[in-house]
């Protein structure tokens, strides 16, 4: 369902670009028809991308075109919502609105090309270390962690850029290293040598994992089985006391993705995943989607929750809509008095490799005595 939603949607845009924008910026017909046939191919180079994506192999570069068809979609779409406005200008005279019109209409040029330009550029940029120094109540000996989410292997995030992130990730030198899902976005069988990379992460007290909406997509079952295999511990609605030079130091758990919920398999169960804890220790759970906190409030005694999902809107302004469905976009938030939430923006990017406003990241947490 989740291709034929996002096709439905874009089909929308594009209907929207022509019929609101372009038809009204371009009185020519030969130019306009070359910007309506252009829009066409565009919105077939979407049609190809979700079929790349979810249904058959392709190319690097034509996998990178097809994306990029998302990326200007969506810049017109903004561009075309922004332009609405400045048509309703008033003119006074036909002198000045001739002036004004092939001003807009310029003003609308330049901003999309930038607006696609600076996005590809931020896309490609390496992640950003986010560095959080947080007190955990109870906490007897300091440690680090680091989390990685919404990685996306698949398509243009390959074994190279894997292996480049990985990399990234051990210099770090964390205690303990924390997945929280939507890591893969293709069959497993489709990326083996990029998920031989991600077995390369290394911390003292383990990698662990949670799954994101994306894994459903894709044989979840096979995947929770590889990862198993390279090492990484993935919570199943359970927790696990992480333990450093033989002192005990949080209660982790972790609970399957909201997404079990509508396909009826690997549900989230927050009561069974706070199970047995140690009640002196601090407890941190990892849940993909931010939403998920509106099922934790005090009672459950969890003191922190590390989330991913949003990327932080990716491009600008579609956070607005990320803000619709999610309660939290990017970063710190205090959700109870006793509960704070944080979420990562992303370590990869899905669709296009764009990002506005947004920038990868990987984040680092210093955990001290509260």
């Amino acid at each position: 369902m989740f291709p034929l939603i996002a096709l439905s949607v874009f089909l929308i845009f594009h209907l929207f670009i022509y019929f609101f924008f372009i038809k009204r910026i371009i009185k020519p017909k030969i130019p306009r028809l070359v910007f309506k046939y252009f829009l066409i191919f565009n919105y077939f180079g979407i049609v190809c991308y979700f079929l790349g994506r979810y249904y058959w192999n392709m190319s690097q570069s034509l996998y990178f075109l097809v994306s990029l068809s998302i990326g200007v979609g969506f810049i017109l779409f903004v561009t075309a919502l922004l332009y609405q406005p400045l048509s309703l200008i008033p003119y006074f005279s036909k002198k000045r609105r001739t002036f004004l019109r092939n001003g807009i209409n310029l003003f609308s040029g330049i901003f999309a090309g930038g607006y696609l330009g600076f996005g590809l550029i931020e896309g490609k940029m390496q992640p950003k270390v986010e560095r959080i120094r947080l007190p955990l109540e109870g906490l007897k000996i300091p440690f680090n962690a680091v989390q990685v989410s919404d990685l996306h292997i698949g398509g243009l995030i390959e074994e190279n850029v894997v292996k480049r992130i990985v990399n990234q990730v051990n210099s770090l030198g964390a205690d303990v290293i924390f997945l929280t899902g939507d890591i893969i976005d293709t069959e497993v069988s489709n990326i083996s040598q990029a998920m031989e990379e991600l077995s390369k992460l290394k911390a003292p007290l383990g990698v662990f994992f949670v799954t994101g909406n994306h894994e459903f997509f894709h044989n979840v079952g096979k995947l929770l089985t590889t990862l198993k295999s390279y090492g990484i511990r993935v919570l199943e609605n359970e927790n696990i006391i992480l333990a450093k030079n033989g002192k005990n130091l949080v209660n982790l758990a972790g609970v399957y993705d909201l997404f079990g919920r509508k396909v009826g398999v690997l549900e989230p169960n927050l009561t069974k995943a706070l199970e047995n804890r140690e009640d002196s220790l601090p407890t941190i759970l990892l849940a993909h989607q931010p939403k998920f906190a509106l099922e934790v409030d005090d009672s459950k005694r969890v003191d922190l929750i590390l989330s991913g999902h949003t990327h932080g809107g990716q491009i600008f302004p579609f956070r607005f809509l990320v803000m619709i469905d999610q309660p939290y976009l990017a970063g710190l938030y205090q959700h109870t008095p006793k509960t704070k939430i944080y979420v990562n923006r992303g370590t990869g990017f899905w669709g296009p490799p764009m990002r506005i406003l947004s920038r990868a990241e990987i984040t680092y947490f210093e955990f001290v005595a509260g």
